[in-house]
């Protein structure tokens, strides 16, 4: 089944650009990074929270949700990567979990999101100015020239109002746009919607986010995301999370 999984999940040298701006792609990252909330801004040094997912039963046409085995994301401010992982919450269904663990991968971005100077570390990139408070940023990789991004910034609320990605593995193309909402003044992506193509076939992907304050710290507690060929559900999964236990690094 073609998954596209979090276009924006996620989305997060030369230069082309006007001289008054004076601004190079990474000053650019910076600005968008001070904008939206991350977790670990917020003194957050570890977390380890319990992950429930579901998935629409749509071969039975029941209507009802099926339960996969619930897992423990982990994630510490120290790791060498920025990102967390997955382990079975309890032991067992362990020869599906190879399987499980690459279907929720991409979930790890949604919970403690990179900065985006940090994700696009290895990336090189060009600005290409607009009228109103818009530019257009391209960012490509330097070493192995996997994925390419295309981003709309918003230069007003400095957000990411849209992105376009390319990539050598199916889908080559995704077209994704993003609704925000604010948390202690800061954006926090509250849906996401993208458009891509596979073998001739036009896919959407809605998905949506909710938010809860665990200790002073605003944590996705629920992901709602629908995937439909033309008018047609393809498949929902819904993800709970819950059991926070967080650490915060002391005050200085």
């Amino acid at each position: 089944m073609p998954r596209s999984f979090f276009v924006i999940a996620l989305i997060f040298s030369c230069l082309i650009i006007s001289p008054a701006w004076g601004q190079t792609f990474h000053s650019v990252l910076s600005k968008l990074d001070q904008s939206y909330y991350y977790p670990q801004k917020q003194r957050l040094s570890s977390l380890s929270v319990r992950v429930q997912w579901e998935q629409l039963d749509v071969a039975s046409g029941s209507g009802k949700f099926l339960r996969n085995p619930d897992l423990i994301f982990t994630w510490k401010q120290d790791s060498v990567d920025g990102l967390g992982n997955f382990k079975l919450a309890k032991r067992q269904e362990e020869e599906r979990f190879p399987e499980l663990v690459q279907q929720v991968k991409p979930y790890r971005e949604l919970i403690i999101p990179l900065f985006l100077k940090q994700k696009f570390s290895d990336y090189g990139g060009r600005i290409h100015t607009m009228e109103g408070n818009k530019l257009i940023l391209k960012l490509n990789p330097q070493l192995n020239p996997d994925t390419s991004y295309r981003l709309l910034v918003d230069t007003k609320e400095w957000v990411i109002r849209k992105v376009r990605f390319q990539q050598t593995g199916s889908p080559e193309n995704v077209a994704g746009e993003m609704r925000y909402l604010k948390l202690e003044g800061k954006f926090a992506i509250s849906e996401s919607r993208s458009r891509f193509e596979v073998k001739g076939q036009e896919y959407s992907e809605v998905t949506r986010y909710r938010y809860k304050k665990i200790e002073g710290i605003w944590m996705v507690s629920q992901i709602d995301q629908t995937l439909k060929q033309e008018d047609y559900v393809l498949q929902t999964h819904v993800t709970k999370f819950s059991d926070f236990r967080i650490a915060l690094s002391p005050v200085h």
